[in-house]
């Protein structure tokens, strides 16, 4: 009898221990979270992000981070393609006009929870229009991770000096900029360079005309186009009106040819963004250059065009609470401010960043918190293929203003009608 108890008792114990041991091992068991990053080539950002790594695996010691990065031109399909079949990264960064795209996929899931119980990722400590960007039909599908904005106008001083014009007063409204322009055009220099080129920096230039004017692209719910509308049109003869004052070619023309034309002295003043004064330094250490805000129309406001990178929790990720710890971490104000190339998305974190990092970071600091984000639209892609092509005929004055953004108002509106038709 004492045998079969003390037998019993033995496999009791040996179960509660092996209970205990599974649970003790759940508990304790080391996490590998799966992080896909665009690939920098900066040895001091590259350091950065590995100590900023090792302050993380000291506070989640249970947490390894396995970092994968790739070159822009193939990130977007290396994600696509890893998502499709199933097995794509817990965390990754995707482009903000990515964002919608792998929403409506069902790839990554929506935040709101983690963000309605999170201490530390709140919608005031970022970017107004970088945090709307990830917004997709009501949920919020990525915290933003870091921004530019399109764009800030750079000047050559010494375009103005020749022209005769003070260089500590550059031009502010539309107006301004076509007549100082056209006082530094001659035979073999111009006031500024467009481009469109194949790129969607043509859009977020465009974009940003419209929207200094009070326009949009989208209606506010993003289901129907309203570049037909005056504030559109208006934009754009503005846009057109500038050839007049531009160096031939514009069309074919990259944002980049564009942005050389400006380092070679060959042009007067230039749209782009804030990333650009490491080039300017770069390529034209002797310039005396300056930069002020995007133009913007007579009694209207400076908006510029947001691009930058959001980041996202994928829904086959078996890890999602460790991905957010990530997220938190990785978007808080001292390590936003240390492992981003671009401008942090995280506000603090940006004040910081433009003060070091920037000259005139007061400027760059007003338009970003003004600038808005590109049409929220899961075909993104189409539909701005779409606008560029109606720039393009609008430049080769193959169609006047209204006629190329009528065409391409009814283009949009029938590849949205298409999509909602079967995505209700």
């Amino acid at each position: 009898m004492r045998r079969g108890v003390v037998v019993i008792s033995i496999v009791t114990l040996a179960f509660l221990l092996l209970v205990a041991n599974l649970a003790g091992g759940q508990e304790g068991q080391k996490i590998t979270l799966n992080v896909w990053l665009m690939k920098q080539a900066e040895v001091e950002l590259i350091k950065a992000q590995e100590e900023a790594l090792q302050k993380f695996k000291e506070l989640y010691p249970e947490i390894d981070v396995k970092f994968t990065v790739f070159p822009y031109n193939e990130y977007r399909d290396k994600l696509l393609v890893a998502a499709a079949a199933g097995n794509p990264p817990d965390v990754s960064v995707v482009d903000q006009i990515w964002n919608p795209e792998f929403a409506a996929a069902g790839f990554i899931i929506p935040l709101d929870d983690f963000v309605a119980k999170s201490e530390k990722v709140k919608k005031e400590n970022y970017f107004a229009g970088a945090w709307d960007s990830a917004l997709f039909q009501g949920k919020l599908y990525g915290i933003p991770f870091d921004v530019g904005v399109w764009a800030l106008n750079y000047y050559n001083k010494d375009f103005f000096r020749r022209a005769g014009l003070d260089p500590e007063k550059p031009p502010v409204t539309w107006d301004e900029f076509y007549e100082v322009a056209k006082k530094m055009t001659t035979e073999n220099q111009w006031g500024t360079a467009l481009w469109v080129g194949k790129g969607d920096a043509i859009q977020c230039i465009t974009d940003a005309l419209i929207f200094s004017n009070g326009g949009s692209v989208l209606n506010e719910d993003f289901t129907k186009c309203t570049l037909d509308q005056p504030a559109a049109i208006e934009a754009m003869k503005f846009f057109k009106k500038l050839q007049e004052v531009n160096p031939p070619g514009e069309v074919s023309r990259t944002e980049e040819d564009s942005f050389q034309l400006f380092t070679a002295g060959k042009v007067g003043m230039f749209w782009y963004g804030e990333w650009g004064q490491d080039t300017i330094n770069a390529r034209a250490p002797e310039m005396d250059w300056a930069c002020t805000n995007f133009p913007k129309p007579e009694g209207g406001e400076s908006i510029g065009t947001f691009g930058g990178w959001n980041m996202v929790i994928y829904e086959k990720s078996p890890s999602k609470d460790a991905a957010w710890k990530f997220i938190e971490f990785w978007t808080s104000r001292e390590i936003n401010e240390r492992v981003s190339s671009l401008t942090p998305a995280n506000v603090e974190a940006a004040k910081s960043f433009l003060e070091k990092k920037r000259r005139f970071p007061d400027i760059i600091f007003k338009q970003l918190t003004t600038a808005l984000y590109r049409p929220i639209f899961p075909k993104y892609p189409d539909l701005a293929e779409i606008q560029r092509n109606a720039t393009t005929a609008i430049l080769l004055g193959e169609k006047s203003v209204e006629e190329a953004l009528k065409e391409a108002t009814e283009e949009i509106d029938k590849l949205l009608n298409e999509y909602y038709s079967t995505h209700r």
